[in-house]
């Protein structure tokens, strides 16, 4: 038979342990309860259980059906939020009535355990199972497009050898000739590995990837400004080109589908060190390229920025939701980052940070 009061049954209890009455308030805490909220035990008497965890807890209905019911419950992966900047933890929480032989139920205990490890686990996994699907589907998808991609090669090339004397149309022929190397290359990479492909890195002027670029969204978006605010010092960027062409490209087409008609989209160059940006504090030390595509339109839900470089995450009604996960694989390959702010017009403005002298 317990006795009239649970405390000596949980004082020796390494998991924290609350006793509280029908209205919630906490009768009694264990030595755990009160050094998970570094109080005293005895302080504890002076809380609820809502004061603890939250007047909107799911713990309120656990509670009554405990009295009226007189049964146990729990919830699992509760999120508790420290505060002063921790981060929040994980519980598993279980809530029984304290029974007594042929008298109602005046007491319940809650006791709960941190499984945040377990739930970071979880997500990781979850994480690395959504990768290991997308590179899988990349490299159906290449399988998919290598015979049509043939054949619209070997239809350019035919036109290209039509219009050489027209020297305009004979350059389109030819930049839609290079894009179509380029794709090929990428495909043959992605069956050859049955993944990412390594990099090839070469030395390109960056500037002159940008121009080329900026030329094709200009002639699809004749309505938009394209500014270019260029570092005409920087050296040549040693990486690979055909994968930065993907990353440059993903950024500039989500600018240009992100501004307002007549807007402006803003690329810059410039090199920078750990001591002139905020956000290379947490990189090694070193001297980067930063790449910067700027745009004018409503910027990032504040909801979405800590899940913005996961696969399948859009805002788009025709968007898959995979250009700026490849694009943040792609730059943390070349030991770089991307990362995001709000412009000073409200806009989204994507930051590439490459090393200048790569690993």
């Amino acid at each position: 038979m317990l006795p009239p009061h649970p405390a000596a049954l949980i004082e020796s209890f390494t998991t924290p342990a609350l006793v509280v009455d029908r209205s919630g308030f906490i009768q009694y805490g264990n030595p755990a309860a009160g050094q998970f909220w570094r109080v005293s035990p005895e302080r504890l008497r002076e809380f609820t259980l809502w004061k603890l965890f939250g007047n909107d807890s799911p713990l309120r209905g656990n509670l009554n059906r405990a009295f009226t019911d007189e049964i146990s419950s729990t919830v699992d992966a509760y999120r508790f939020d420290q505060g002063e900047g921790l981060p929040p933890l994980f519980l598993h929480i279980q809530l029984d009535p304290v029974l007594i032989p042929d008298q109602p139920v005046q007491l319940a205990l809650v006791c709960f355990w941190d499984q945040t490890a377990r739930e970071q686990l979880a997500a990781q996994e979850q994480k690395q199972g959504v990768m290991e699907s997308t590179s899988l589907m990349m490299q159906r998808l290449a399988h998919e497009l290598q015979n049509p991609l043939s054949g619209i090669k070997g239809a350019t090339q035919l036109l290209a050898r039509k219009i050489r004397e027209v020297p305009e149309l004979s350059e389109y022929a030819s930049v839609m000739l290079r894009e179509l190397e380029r794709m090929e290359r990428l495909v043959r990479g992605l069956l050859s590995q049955g993944g990412e492909p390594p990099l090839a890195r070469t030395a390109f002027n960056v500037h002159e990837l940008l121009d080329s670029l900026i030329w094709f969204q200009r002639n699809a978006r004749e309505h938009l400004d394209f500014r270019r605010e260029y570092d005409p010092s920087l050296p040549d960027l040693v990486a690979d080109r055909d994968r930065l062409h993907q990353v440059f490209l993903n950024l500039l087409q989500n600018a240009v589908e992100a501004s307002p008609r007549d807007g402006s989209i803003t690329v810059r160059t410039k090199t920078v060190g750990p001591w002139q940006e905020r956000e290379l504090h947490q990189m090694p030390p070193a001297t980067y390229f930063l790449i910067e595509i700027e745009d004018q339109g409503s910027g990032v839900p504040q909801e979405l920025l800590g899940r913005l470089f996961t696969p399948f995450l859009t805002t788009k009604r025709t968007g898959h939701g995979l250009g700026l996960s490849i694009s943040y694989r792609i730059v943390r390959a070349h030991s770089g980052q991307i990362l995001y702010r709000t412009g000073l017009s409200g806009g989204a403005v994507f930051s590439v940070l490459l090393p200048m002298e790569p690993e």
